[in-house]
């Protein structure tokens, strides 16, 4: 028998996938006696899930404790991005003179897993890929708050990138990843970090575009 805590893990596990994927839409009211049903548990460990997953960002608490799919917004997405590109740089600059032989064979499973998972279209499986192998840099870093801090706004990201920036997962996105582990490799610091910041850059602009894009379709309404 599972104990609360891994139950608790487990519905979490569950329901996050789901809101990044979008099989939870954004916005989505969350329904905890529904969700049990679903998941077929008791109310506690959805009631406490989605505690875990409203701490992560993914799960909005609104008046009278009514709960949805946190939803999209572009601009606070920017920001987010903005804050963990500069988290991240932090965990590079700190974590690369303490990466060794495994954590080099883990970068190249990661590389391997997100062109494996372009290649057969599984996208998430690529976000995921991705993510991972900006994370082996960061606990290479050995800083629990910055590792915390960067974990607990992951399946934000991947969200976003997922539902809105498919694009980046194609060749360009594989190819920035390589080059991170090459210019790493070569002793390039700086080519290192400059990818890295490219790869910021992308998905600011992202968000960007897609906010000018809603704002003019507004405007449009309007007129």
């Amino acid at each position: 028998m599972q104990s609360p805590a891994t139950r608790r893990q487990a519905v979490a596990a569950a329901l996050r996938s789901r809101i990044v994927a979008g099989v939870i839409p954004p916005g989505t009211l969350l329904r905890e006696t529904a969700l049990a049903q679903d998941l077929n548990v008791s109310a506690t460990p959805v009631r406490e899930a989605l505690g875990m997953l409203a701490a992560e960002g993914l799960v909005e608490v609104e008046t009278h404790r009514l709960k949805r799919a946190t939803p999209i917004d572009l601009h606070v997405t920017r920001d987010l991005i903005r804050v963990q590109a500069e988290l991240w740089r932090l965990g590079y600059n700190w974590g690369m003179a303490r990466i060794g032989a495994t954590e080099i064979a883990a970068l190249e499973r990661a590389i391997a897993r997100y062109r494996a998972a372009v290649e057969s279209g599984e996208y998430m499986a690529a976000v995921m890929a991705g993510l991972d192998f900006h994370t082996i840099f960061i606990k290479a870093s050995e800083s629990r708050e910055l590792l915390r801090s960067t974990l607990d706004r992951r399946g934000l990201i991947a969200r976003f990138i997922f539902l809105h920036g498919i694009a980046t997962l194609r060749e360009n996105g594989l190819r920035q990843h390589e080059a991170i582990l090459q210019a790493f490799l070569a002793g390039d610091r700086d080519g290192v970090l400059a990818c890295l910041d490219r790869m910021a850059a992308r998905l600011i602009g992202l968000c960007d575009s897609q906010a000018g894009s809603d704002g003019n379709q507004d405007q449009h309404q309007k007129d």
